[in-house]
């Protein structure tokens, strides 16, 4: 029942989606950007210089090191970004609750519009860098040789695709088998991390505050229960004076 419970509250509650749901995706997301930061500074070769550890594809190493750091920098910066817009929002000097809420809530969404295309178009790119050495046969077959080969040519591809292996490193075919494999695992992983982000964002941005108006109707609950709040502290005052006058003695 309890489960249930939070799992109903999950999909209800605004504010406890938006914690639970972003907390879950940053607990998954930072570690696969932290093994993608150290996979890729193992096997890296300087810039320039030809990489033993992955002739197949020897910027590989790179891909994980740029693309870690900077998806890192978007989720630390739109962390700072919330602290600040928070800081704001409560500051009554700088503005009241309603323009404080729509702001925060305005530069949050595009933030994260611009973060989620900026990391969509990294995950394209590189999970067709890499994933293209291990498929290349069955994309061959499904879409044919041709086809592929001039869709590629022009998005200026010319890389040659290799069937991945793992044996003999004199082959332009081989790559570390830790780094290819690691690789594949960690953008398999960041695609459902991805994944999961766009459905918190669709539901909890999206419907919720938008389709729904639940950003407004927050606003006005709030102020409905200050109120009652209010209501009820002045009651109780009175009751307490009404109970503390001694009585008027009668008089015959």
């Amino acid at each position: 029942m309890d489960m249930m419970r939070k799992c109903g509250g999950f999909c209800t509650d605004h504010e406890q989606r938006k914690v639970w749901g972003m907390g879950v995706l940053y607990v998954l997301g930072f570690p696969i950007l932290l093994l993608m930061i150290i996979i890729g500074g193992l096997k890296a070769a300087p810039p320039g210089e030809e990489n033993p550890q992955c002739p197949a594809e020897p910027n590989m190493p790179w891909f994980l090191i740029i693309g870690g750091v900077g998806i890192a920098f978007l989720l630390i910066v739109r962390i700072a970004l919330n602290k600040c817009f928070r800081c704001i929002k409560n500051n009554d000097k700088c503005c009241d609750e309603v323009m404080g809420c729509f702001c925060e809530f305005g530069c949050s969404m595009v933030y994260d519009i611009f973060c989620i295309i900026l990391i969509v178009l990294w995950m394209i790119t590189v999970t067709w860098w890499v994933f293209r050495h291990r498929v290349a046969n069955e994309l061959y077959d499904l879409i044919g040789q041709e086809n592929l080969d001039s869709f590629r040519f022009s998005l200026g591809d010319n890389d040659t695709i290799h069937n991945i292996q793992f044996e003999d490193p004199k082959l332009d075919s081989y790559c570390d088998r830790l780094l290819y494999e690691l690789s594949f695992a960690l953008l398999s992983a960041g695609w459902l991390v991805l994944a999961g982000a766009l459905i918190v964002f669709l539901i909890g941005k999206v419907c919720y505050s938008i389709i729904c108006c639940r950003l407004c109707r927050n606003l006005e609950g709030r102020e409905m229960d200050e109120n009652e709040e209010e209501v009820r502290l002045t009651q109780h005052e009175h009751n307490k004076l009404g109970q503390s006058t001694p009585a008027k003695p009668d008089f015959i």
